[in-house]
């Protein structure tokens, strides 16, 4: 199947791009102090989430996603190769390279798979480990950048040679259009991006109380990458609506109570984050005509959001039980109500729906 693995690629090139962000900001304290490396990871998150949608507004209008992802990855790699003389260009350069991978590579999943939730999932499940990944290995004292600008060169490359997937640019749709699956397009917007921040932040609400617990976040990271990846297909096969608010009532129920169990937190991480490719291939179909933008508020935007609250020290009240849950109901109830009409896509992989 040429669609899984162009997918693939994709998706081990947003490993490799956000391992190489979690070695550059894990190695940030042995270069500078505590107040630096704080004023340059905010410099970070406002490029890498921030900028997205005005990154994804500019990938659809040259209608080149492809040529932004590449980018994205040669920054990536510029960013490794200054780390050692400028730690801040460095994280400027990560900062801008992963809004950039972001937008074009989450654009060319979702097309990949003809607008369905499978794309988005392989894309995203590499990231999270990545992240983890390059971290441990900065806090361990690994000196590989090396291997990372030579993967971020190859992959690219890789992009660059493979055919990219069918995009929607030019086309006007109409409101009996297939693809115009809502009714209320702003309402519904704006319901599943306050969704996507809502689960956002439970997500980083764990991830500021486990740090440090180098372990544990592997661990999770390899479980939230499952889910992202088993979200995607069964979202697809049972239905968005019914998946996401499944998944998301279970994650909200194994959070609250995952104190003192591993497993319990693993699984209900990965629950949580099996919402995400959906919440993407549906941003997307309410932009038919955008896919990067319709990515950069899907993973950017709307992720920058739910982030604000735990870096404003909201994470301890967000961890206790009650917080768990009231926040993982809501995103569920509010993504149950912006998927109201897409429930049918993916049904029982019907003809319609098949992969090419």
């Amino acid at each position: 199947m040429r669609w899984f693995r162009y997918v693939l690629i994709l998706g081990l090139a947003h490993g490799v791009a956000d391992g190489a962000t979690g070695y550059l900001l894990g190695y940030l304290p042995d270069k500078l102090v505590m107040l630096q490396v704080g004023l340059l990871v905010l410099l970070f998150n406002g490029l890498a989430f921030g900028s997205q949608p005005l990154v994804g507004l500019f990938a659809d209008r040259i209608k080149r996603p492809s040529l932004v992802a590449i980018a994205g990855l040669l920054l990536h790699a510029l960013g490794i190769l200054s780390f050692q003389w400028q730690p801040a260009v460095a994280v400027t350069l990560a900062g801008m390279g992963s809004a950039a991978f972001h937008v074009g590579g989450g654009a060319l999943a979702v097309r990949a798979t003809n607008g369905r939730a499978t794309g988005p999932g392989i894309f995203a499940a590499p990231g999270v480990i990545g992240v983890a990944a390059g971290g441990a290995l900065a806090i361990t004292g690994q000196s590989i950048g090396w291997l990372f600008l030579i993967l971020l060169l190859v992959l690219a490359a890789a992009i660059w040679l493979l055919p990219q997937p069918a995009l929607p640019y030019g086309r006007q749709p109409q409101n009996n259009d297939p693809d115009h699956l809502f009714e209320g397009h702003d309402a519904v917007m704006l319901l599943l991006l306050l969704a996507i921040a809502l689960r956002s932040v439970v997500w980083t609400t764990f991830q500021f109380l486990l740090q440090g617990e180098v372990n544990i976040l592997l661990i999770l990271g390899l479980a939230a990458a499952i889910g992202k990846v088993v979200g995607g297909v069964m979202g697809d096969w049972i239905g968005w609506r019914r998946w996401a608010f499944s998944a998301l009532i279970g994650a909200s129920v194994l959070l609250t109570w995952a104190e003192d169990s591993v497993a319990a937190l693993a699984i209900g991480l990965a629950l949580l984050q099996s919402a995400t490719p959906i919440a993407l291939a549906a941003t997307a179909q309410l932009i038919p005509g955008k896919p990067a933008f319709a990515s950069g508020l899907a993973l950017g935007f709307a992720i920058a959001l739910g982030g604000l609250p735990p870096m404003m020290g909201l994470s301890p009240r967000m961890g206790a039980p009650p917080g768990v849950i009231v926040l993982g109901v809501a995103a569920a109830v509010v993504l149950w109500a912006a998927l109201t009409r897409s429930s049918e896509i993916g049904r029982g992989m019907s003809k319609q729906w098949r992969l090419p």
